[in-house]
């Protein structure tokens, strides 16, 4: 099982944030680093089966609904691909 860590401490922006799921989440170079990229990109394009979300708590306040965006869109994603019998899952440790 592939794992990766999701590293969000200090992140303060839209921007950084999708930088950060590029790296830390092994997406593709084209990667378009927007809400229905990282959706397509967590279907098909990352290799990682396993996230660990870390320093959530220290995000910038104005990046809160784009959390709550994350956690729905990684839920959606491993409700999917359990059901395509593929594996995934994710945990928020702070």
């Amino acid at each position: 099982m592939e794992k990766a860590v999701l590293d969000l401490t200090g992140c303060n922006n839209h921007w950084d944030m999708h930088e950060r799921f590029q790296k830390d989440l092994q997406l593709p170079e084209h990667y378009g680093k927007n809400w229905d990229a990282f959706w397509d990109s967590m279907m098909c394009d990352s290799p990682v089966e396993y996230v660990e979300i870390r320093g959530e708590h220290t995000v910038s306040e104005n990046l809160l609904p784009s959390l709550e965006k994350l956690h729905e869109i990684l839920w959606e994603v491993k409700q999917r691909r359990q059901k395509l019998g593929w594996e995934f899952d994710y945990v928020i440790v702070d």
